[in-house]
């Protein structure tokens, strides 16, 4: 079985350059450029993690998405990684039900990968 994730992530190279990885890694991955779009996509579809950015456009950003995720039932167990740059909100996000907080500038891809793995708990290649 392939694990599916949802990538909210607005930074069209970054996203880009993650859904490249993930990918070749045999993760299927379906990228969102906002809050909104992301909530609708998971009325239909059902990832089984969420990387989620906390700076999105469109008037709702990754903490407003969060909430709403934690608090539906269908949605409220999958976990959530939270990609950012801002070190500032990581007791925040975690308060809010994030599994982990990343770095992005701090973090390489590989460890990303990593932590996706444990997380989805798949086995390590």
């Amino acid at each position: 079985m392939v694990d599916k994730i949802l990538l909210v992530e607005d930074d069209k190279v970054l996203a880009q350059m993650y859904q490249d990885k993930l990918s070749v890694q045999g993760f299927d991955v379906i990228g969102v450029d906002t809050g909104k779009k992301a909530l609708t996509i998971l009325k239909s579809y059902t990832p089984d993690i969420i990387l989620l950015d906390i700076m999105l456009p469109g008037g709702m950003n990754g903490f407003d998405v969060l909430q709403i995720l934690k608090k539906d039932e269908k949605l409220k167990k999958i976990p959530v990684i939270v990609l950012t740059n801002l070190d500032s909100e990581k007791n925040t996000a975690l308060d809010l039900g994030a599994t982990a907080y990343i770095i992005k500038s701090d973090t390489p891809l590989e460890d990303l990968v990593g932590l996706i793995k444990k997380q989805t708990k798949r086995s390590l290649f």
